[in-house]
C-alpha cells in the first residue's frame, strides 16, 4: 500500500485500516505523517482550525498496544479521520466558525464521532466552516477563507460549504476520511467542488446529536425536534472514494437499521429516471451534458414529475420559519458576524404556527409526489456551477444571476424531502474542475443510490487531481 508521496498520505482508508491491523505499520507512524503533512499543507488551504495532536498521537499508541496483545480493533483501525467544526468532539475545541464559540471545549462527543472513534479511527483536527454553518461559502470572521486545493495561484477557487475545509482537508490528504454535515447540501455541493464522493443520508439513520446549534442538555447537545434545522440537518461522510464513504456510513449509522450491502443490488433492474436539474433555477451547459451522459449510460428515462420543481421554493419557506433561538442562546447579536446577525434580526414572526403546520403538511404531500414520479433513483446535478472563484458571492449562469442559494437549488430540493443522496464525480469542466452528480435514493435505500453510484464511476472520465493537491509545499 503506497499513498500519494510513498507513505500513507492519500492512501485509501481501507488500505490504512488492512496495513495497521496487519502490522505492517504502527497506528503512530499513520498519526505522526498525517499530523505532519497537515503542518505543512494547511497554512496554504486553511482547512483545518484545530489539531488535537497529543490526544491524536495518545490513540494510536493505545491502538498499537491493543494490536500488540492480541486485541480485536475495528474497521478503522489507526485510519486518520477530521471532522467539521461543527459537530462536537469530546475535549477538542468546536467553534462553529463563531466568536461566540471561540472557546467551546464538549465534553461529550457527537455519536457519529464516537462510532468512528470506537471503530479505531483517530481524529486529528477540526475543519473550517461558515458560522454555525449557514452559507454555502467557507470562511468566518475566526478563521477566515479556506481555499480549494484544485484551484491555483492565480486562480483560487471556494472549495464550497458548508463542509468546504472537510472537503479541502481530505482533497489534500491531511485525513483519509470526514465528517461534515448536510442542510441544504453541505456535504455535496463540496464533494462536487473537490472531486470527492460524499453521501447525505436518509434523515434519521446516522444521530443528528451534537450539531451546533442545537438543544443543550448537560454535557451533551441534541437536535432539536422543533426546528427545520434539527428535523433537516444530517451529518454524512465525504471521502476521497466511494468505499470510504460507504465505510463510513456503514460505522456511523444508528444500529436500528439493518446494513444492505451494495453488491447486492443488481442496476440494470432499476427504473432510474433523470433531469436537468430540479426545474426552477439554470444549470451550466458542461454539468447538463455530464448529467445527461451519466443517465445514458444507465439506461435512465426523463424525469416528467410535477413534484420536483416546486421543492426548492418550498425548502426556502421552511427555512424561513426558524427562529434562530438555538443560535441565539450562545450569546449576544455583537457575538455573530454579519450573515448571523441578518438571520436575528430577521426574527421569525412572518407566519402563524397554522402556516408553518401546512408548510410541513406540504412537505408530506411533496415527498410523497416525489416518490411517485422518482422511480427507484434520480440523478440529478449536485448544483448549477463548479467551484466558484475565491470570495465571489453571486454567480451568471445562462444570463441570470445567482446566489449561492440558486446554485445549490438541486440540493437543497432534496434536502426538504430527507431522501438519501450520493455524490460522485463523473467529469472534468473545461476550466479543469470536477463535476459531480447526485444518485438519489428511496428512503433508507442507501445501498441502492451507492451501488448505481459505482456503475457510474467505474465509467466515469473524471481523474481524480488529489494527487497533485497534496504536494503542499508551502515555500
Amino acid at each position: 500500500m503506497a499513498g500519494f508521496g510513498g507513505g500513507r498520505i492519500g492512501s485509501t482508508a481501507r488500505d490504512i485500516a488492512r496495513a495497521v491491523t496487519g502490522r505492517e505499520v504502527s497506528a503512530r507512524a499513520v498519526i505522526e505523517e498525517h499530523l505532519d503533512h497537515i503542518e505543512n499543507c494547511n497554512p496554504r488551504w486553511n482547512a483545518v482550525v484545530t489539531v488535537p495532536a497529543e490526544q491524536a498521537l495518545a490513540a494510536a499508541d493505545r491502538l498499537d498496544r491493543r494490536l500488540a496483545h492480541g486485541d480485536p480493533v475495528g474497521p478503522l483501525a489507526g485510519v486518520p479521520f477530521t471532522v467539521k467544526d461543527l459537530i462536537a468532539t469530546a475535549g477538542v475545541r468546536t467553534t462553529a466558525g463563531s466568536r461566540a464559540l471561540a472557546a467551546n471545549v464538549p465534553a461529550a462527543d457527537a455519536p457519529a464521532v464516537a462510532a468512528m472513534k470506537d471503530a479505531g479511527a483517530i481524529l486529528v483536527g477540526k475543519t473550517n466552516t461558515p458560522e454555525f454553518g449557514a452559507s454555502g461559502l467557507t470562511h468566518n470572521d475566526l478563521f477566515g477563507y479556506t481555499r480549494n486545493p484544485l484551484g491555483t495561484e492565480a486562480d483560487p477557487r471556494s472549495p464550497g460549504g458548508s463542509s468546504g475545509g472537510e472537503a479541502a482537508a481530505l482533497a489534500a490528504g491531511m485525513s483519509a476520511v470526514g465528517l461534515g454535515t448536510d442542510f441544504g447540501g453541505s456535504v455535496r455541493w463540496p464533494a462536487h467542488c473537490t472531486g470527492l464522493s460524499s453521501i447525505r443520508p436518509t434523515s434519521g439513520r446516522v444521530s443528528a446529536d451534537g450539531q451546533y446549534p442545537g438543544v443543550a442538555a448537560g454535557d451533551r447537545v441534541l437536535a432539536n425536534p422543533a426546528t427545520v434545522h434539527g428535523v433537516v440537518q444530517t451529518i454524512g461522510p465525504l471521502a476521497r472514494t466511494l468505499d470510504d464513504a460507504a465505510l463510513v456510513l456503514r460505522v456511523v449509522s444508528s444500529r436500528r437499521f439493518r446494513w444492505a450491502d451494495p453488491a447486492d443490488v443488481e442496476v440494470d433492474g432499476l427504473d432510474i429516471t433523470w433531469a436537468r436539474g430540479e426545474g426552477t433555477v439554470p444549470v451550466e451547459a458542461e454539468i447538463v451534458a455530464a448529467v445527461a451522459e451519466t443517465a445514458g449510460g444507465l439506461g435512465a428515462r426523463r424525469y416528467a414529475g410535477s413534484a420536483l420543481p416546486r421543492a426548492n421554493d418550498l425548502f426556502g419557506r421552511l427555512r424561513a420559519t426558524e427562529t434562530a433561538a438555538d443560535i441565539e442562546a450562545y450569546g449576544a447579536p455583537s457575538d455573530f458576524g454579519a450573515n448571523i446577525r441578518a438571520m436575528l434580526a430577521a426574527g421569525s414572526g412572518r407566519r402563524s404556527h397554522r402556516d408553518v403546520e401546512e408548510l410541513w403538511a406540504q412537505r408530506a404531500r411533496l415527498t410523497a409526489g416525489l416518490l411517485d414520479e422518482m422511480g427507484d433513483v434520480l440523478v440529478l446535478p449536485v448544483a448549477s456551477i463548479t467551484a466558484p472563484p475565491l470570495g465571489l458571492e453571486t454567480f451568471t449562469v445562462d444570463g441570470h444571476s445567482l446566489t449561492w442559494q440558486d446554485a445549490l437549488a438541486c440540493c437543497r430540493a432534496i434536502s426538504v424531502t430527507g431522501l438519501p443522496s450520493v455524490v460522485v464525480p463523473v467529469a472534468t469542466a473545461s476550466d479543469g474542475l470536477p463535476i459531480g452528480v447526485q444518485v438519489i435514493a428511496r428512503p433508507w435505500q442507501e445501498h441502492v443510490a451507492l451501488a448505481v453510484a459505482h456503475s457510474v464511476r467505474r465509467t466515469s472520465t473524471y481523474r481524480s487531481s488529489h494527487e497533485e493537491a497534496s504536494r503542499c509545499a508551502t515555500s
